[in-house]
């Protein structure tokens, strides 16, 4: 009953939010043939007004968005948040005072808006798959909640992560990938795509995700677990490309004395 809700609802907003859904999408398709990487104008609004893309993750994980972040394993200590956003997990983490964030994130609107929101006092502006202002070794954890498909070049990431990360450290990465084979593309490699509501992002389905990541990644990095559930929101039972969330959790092995 519960997941004929969730597709009952997505068919709602859908046919509420198609008028603006298909103008988009019809200027997007026009100028992408002169510009590959062409940026819709759903994209450049919400990255403009971070309260857009606020309505945007509610509608997405309708009914209860907070749920989303329920599969993410216990976080303590130095945690750095890769694609921090406005700030939306570290509400839902609020209470959880052991947890010292790192906030990162490409877009200064979001991460204004989220000071401002008193979701956290500090932040930084960087490009995970570019070097970083932060010092070595400067957390206990790395998360990627929700943001892993929006990384540009996954093994330069892997690499700044590596030099960020304690040793034993660990890196969670949570994200949402298709429940069908990708018919057009092989399912071992994944591929990029231009997307009118998204920008440029990844596609995976749990099997090529699983076999990117062990490509991308510098030896001392090493899958511990995966795990995936199916949560109960409109992402997951959308009518068009059914998903799951799934949880990727990496550890940094210990350094050697002869590595030192």
């Amino acid at each position: 009953m519960a997941i004929f809700c969730v597709k009952g609802a997505f068919a709602v907003f859908f046919a509420i939010l198609s008028p603006v859904y298909y103008v988009n999408k019809w200027d997007f398709k026009r100028n992408k043939k002169r510009n590959p990487f062409y940026t819709s104008k759903l994209v450049r609004l919400q990255e403009r007004y971070p309260l857009l893309y606020e309505l945007a993750m509610f509608v997405q994980n309708f009914p209860i968005p907070r749920n989303v972040y329920k599969i993410l394993p216990s976080l303590t200590g130095d945690v750095l948040q890769v694609g921090c956003g406005t700030g939306l997990l570290n509400k839902f983490l609020k209470k959880q005072t052991d947890i010292r964030w790192i906030n990162m994130d490409p877009n200064l609107n979001s991460l204004k808006l989220g000071q401002r929101l008193g979701r956290y006092d500090a932040y930084v502006q960087a490009y995970i798959d570019k070097p970083t202002p932060l010092p070595d070794q400067c957390c206990n954890t790395i998360l990627f909640a929700r943001s892993f498909h929006h990384i540009r070049n996954h093994k330069k990431a892997f690499k700044e992560c590596s030099r960020l990360l304690r040793d034993e450290g660990s890196i969670i990465i949570a994200d949402p990938v298709v429940l069908e084979s990708m018919h057009s593309q092989s399912e071992e490699k994944g591929y990029m795509a231009n997307s009118s509501i998204d920008g440029v992002i990844w596609r995976f389905t749990k099997r090529s995700f699983i076999a990117h990541i062990q490509k991308c990644l510098p030896e001392e990095l090493t899958i511990e677990s995966v795990t995936d559930t199916r949560q109960i929101h409109i992402t997951n039972y959308n009518l068009f490309v059914p998903q799951t969330d799934i949880v990727v959790v990496l550890r940094k092995r210990e350094a050697t004395k002869h590595e030192h």
